[in-house]
Parts: C-alpha cells; structure tokens; sequence
C-alpha cells in the first residue's frame, strides 16, 4: 500500500549525532485563489512538539524556531520569508505538537521550493527540504483549489480569525491522507471559483465520487450532488463517512457541472485506507481452542466477553460480533475472541487478552449503572478504546453546570493533548454522557459550554437558537479546566 501520498516528512528521528532529540515536522502544501489578488500556495507545517528543545523564556517554558521559505526560478530568488516562530507554552510538563500555516502569492509557473527549520535551543544543525511547486493560473475559468483534507471543521468566529480561518470556516488540515481504521470519516475543504461567468446558469452543481483501482468494489453509494449559486469563489467544506471503505487505495473525485452534467472543472484527492481489522470467516473456522482462553471465559459469561470487544473493532467488526451474538453459540463465542486476540496481538494473543479482560473489569467497577454495563457507557469505551486518561478533572457538583468530567491525553496515537469532555444532566446512576472530543473522529460539540449550564439559569435558555447570553459567573470553571492543558 502506498502511505502518507500527500504527506511530506521532514527528516529527523531520534537522537542526533550530538545526543540531543532531532526536530521533526510534517509538511503539505495547497494551492488557492483569491479573487482580484492572484493564486497563492499554503504551506502548511505540523511541528512534533516533544522533538523540540525548551527554555525559561521570561518565566514561561517555550520553544524558538527560525523558519525560512524560498521560492526560487532557476538560480533566482523570486520569493523569501525568514521569521521566528515561537512554541505553545508547555503547562504541567504537557507538550503540544502545533501547527504553523503561512499564504504565498505567486505568479503562474514553475518553482523550486525550499524549507529550511532550525531550532534556536538546540545545538543541532538546521534541517530542510526542497521540492518543485508548480502554480496552475485558476483565474478566468471555473476551477478547484487544492483539497484539504481536515482533522476537524467549525465554522469561524469572523470577529476573531485564527490561524485556521477560511472562507467563515476553522480548517485543522490533517497533513496525512491515510486513514486507519480508527478513522471512520474524511472530512475536506475545497473552494471553487469562476462559476459566475456562467450567468445563464442560476446553480451548479458539484458532484462528489470516490473512485478505487479495486473493479469489484460498488462505489456509486458515495457519490453525492450538492447544489450552489455561481460566484467568484465558494468555499465548500464537507464530511465523507467511509467507516465501511475496505482497505486500500481511494480517490475523492470533484466535478463542477453545469445544468446538462458537463464536466466544467475536475480535482482529485489520493488518500489510503486501511480496514482490515476484521475477523473473517474462514480465520473463525480454523481456531482450535487454547484451554486457557477456555478457562478464561466462563460459559455463562461468554456473550458479555465477546461484546467487551466492540470498543476496539471497527464497524464492520462491530457487525460480525452483533451476528454472533445473535447465536447465542458459548463455542463460537469463545473461538471469536481467540481469532480477534491472534490476529490483533499475534504471539502474545492470551496475555493481550488477559490484559484487556482485566480493563473489561475495571471498567465495570468504575462505569457500569444499573441499565448499562461498563464497556457500554461512553466513559467505559474511551477507557478501553484510547486507554486510562493521563489526567482528569471531576466536578460533581456546581451552581450552574451539570456535573462533569474532562479526561485528557497526552497521546493518543500520533495526536498530542486530547480532551473527552463527559457530563450527567440526571445526577443519578454515574450515568455520564460524552459530550465533547477534540480527537479527529469522536463526538465534536463546539457548543460544549452551553450543554453544561442548567437550563433557564442567568446565562439564558441553552435551547434557545442564539445559544443564550454566556456570562461569566461563579461556577463556571468547565472552560478553565478544558483550556489549563
């Protein structure tokens, strides 16, 4: 399988020739327009904050790096900027990996493009890369910018633009296009320009396919059509659900067509899949019995193991273990979990059981409620899912919010400071509800704050489409806790 197409990888890995850890970074690059001001490349930079050297910086704990591009024609500079760029500050010994995205006007052409990064507290040598950049003239036509694909979407608070500001969105480019299979959507940014030369036309359309190498796959269940007015420029975000793509090699297709589905302007986006997690039929058929799964697994409690599982399968697995369970066959039962442990685990399939049987129970005793099971409720399948949280915040009572907890993580897989943000609105049964992630793929609630206010308090009614008046109060520490990481 080809990996990371888009993905550019500054090197550096480990410890440098002078003992000290060597600076990595990943790197994308789009290209877009801006009516009236001329095409321009977004270079995008996704820094691995532990790979950094730290200093006391007036008090603060911080990294600097001097970062410099160059867009050069042959021997010639056409294009350079050199800045410094300065770290988040590490709070509680808690490193962040941090993004930096800058915006180059460019005229038409052929570049070659270098990147050098030097971190300014290390004595290591600075590290770079060069690659060629063409820039495509997207005026006067119907055009795609680039795709970005996305880590998360929100839409912008205009008054207050960040770094990931565009078009009245937040767009956290997700510099990687592969996509495990803990990964179930893709959700992308796109813009579209020159549809109002066509002024016969009151609407497009933009039609959007995945495509794969694989002949035997169905795809036409991802095509979709969406409707817009012609404008200079329509910025397009959207959310592609591929929970049940099988593993392999996938193009997002866009088309601008008009009203007779011609095909006015085209742009792909290459991305990797891997689903593959699955227990299949004839790995189930094959297991002998090991006597200590058997002894591992009482016969009363079989299906309750087996649904232990559902956790840490993807949704096709989650498909096969409802079938199964439908069986009510203790044999099967017990000959699944032996196949789902030695294909995830290999050689070490009975003691990762092990293992996970004894989180299975710990989150009983910590989760469970008289309705539900522990690996039922939302707090059990993080726990089991992700892992014990590196830190968490409770507050179980308050003036003006429903009882709640912030569980954050200093890694989850390549991502750095995640936070699950759960909440009990009956007080009753430890029944505590997801009501926020900021990790790709979970619940996304970018009203999170307002949920957890009572309704009818001073802050106004949370039903309410304005979202109330958020004032400040006492009681009101959700937002501090969330954001002290």
């Amino acid at each position: 399988m080809k990996n990371l197409l888009l993905l550019f990888i500054i090197f550096g890995f480990g410890l440098s020739a002078t003992g000290q850890k060597q600076l990595r970074a990943y790197l994308n690059e789009h290209q877009f327009y801006a009516p009236g001001e001329g095409n321009y490349l977004e270079v995008q930079l996704n820094f691995v904050g532990h790979t950094l050297t730290y200093k006391d910086v007036a008090g603060k704990i911080k990294g600097e790096l001097e970062i410099t591009h160059l867009f050069l024609q042959g021997e010639k500079v056409v294009f350079f900027d050199k800045y410094v760029l300065s770290t988040p500050e590490v709070i509680d010994s808690l490193v962040e990996d941090f993004y930096d995205i800058h915006r180059y006007a460019l005229e038409p052409g052929e570049y070659t493009y270098e990147l050098i990064i030097q971190d300014n507290f290390s004595d290591n040598a600075p590290i770079s890369v060069e690659k060629p950049i063409s820039i495509t003239d997207l005026s006067n036509q119907i055009s795609f910018s680039s795709i970005t694909g996305a880590e998360s979407i929100d839409y912008a608070d205009e008054a207050n633009p960040t770094l990931f500001t565009k078009m009245g969105y937040d767009i956290v480019p997700l510099i990687s296009n592969y996509f495990p299979t803990e990964l179930n959507f893709l959700p992308y940014y796109v813009e579209v320009y020159g549809t109002d030369i066509y002024s016969d036309d009151s609407i497009f359309l933009v039609e959007q396919k995945i495509t794969s190498n694989e002949m035997t796959l169905d795809m036409e269940v991802y095509t979709r059509y969406y409707r817009y007015h012609p404008g200079a420029i329509k910025g397009i975000a959207k959310v592609v659900d591929i929970s049940l793509l099988p593993t392999g090699n996938y193009t997002l297709e866009l088309s601008v067509l008009n009203r007779n589905k011609e095909v006015l302007a085209r742009q792909h986006y290459n991305f990797d899949r891997n689903n593959s997690d699955e227990v299949n039929q004839v790995a189930l058929d094959n297991i002998v019995l090991d006597p200590a799964f058997m002894e591992s697994i009482p016969d009363d409690s079989t299906g309750y193991y087996v649904a232990s599982l559902i956790p840490i399968s993807g949704p096709s697995e989650v498909r096969n273990i409802l079938d199964i369970l439908k069986e009510r066959d203790n044999e099967k039962n017990k000959k699944y979990i032996q196949a789902f442990w030695r294909q995830s685990a290999k050689n070490n399939a009975y003691v990762e059981w092990m293992k996970y049987r004894a989180q299975v129970h710990q989150v009983e005793r910590l989760f469970g409620t008289n309705y539900q099971v522990g690996f039922e409720t939302d707090r059990g399948r993080v726990y089991l899912q992700y892992g014990q949280p590196s830190q968490v915040t409770e507050q179980p009572q308050s003036n003006s919010e429903y009882p709640y907890e912030i569980w954050q993580y200093d890694k989850i897989g390549r991502f750095s400071n995640k936070r699950f943000i759960f909440y009990n609105t009956t007080n009753i049964n430890n029944d505590f509800k997801l009501l926020h992630s900021d990790l790709v793929g979970e619940l996304q609630n970018f009203r999170w704050q307002y949920a957890l206010n009572k309704r009818n308090t001073s802050d106004g009614d949370i039903d309410s489409q304005t979202g109330g008046g958020f004032q400040e109060h006492y009681g009101r520490n959700s937002s501090l806790y969330y954001n002290s990481y």
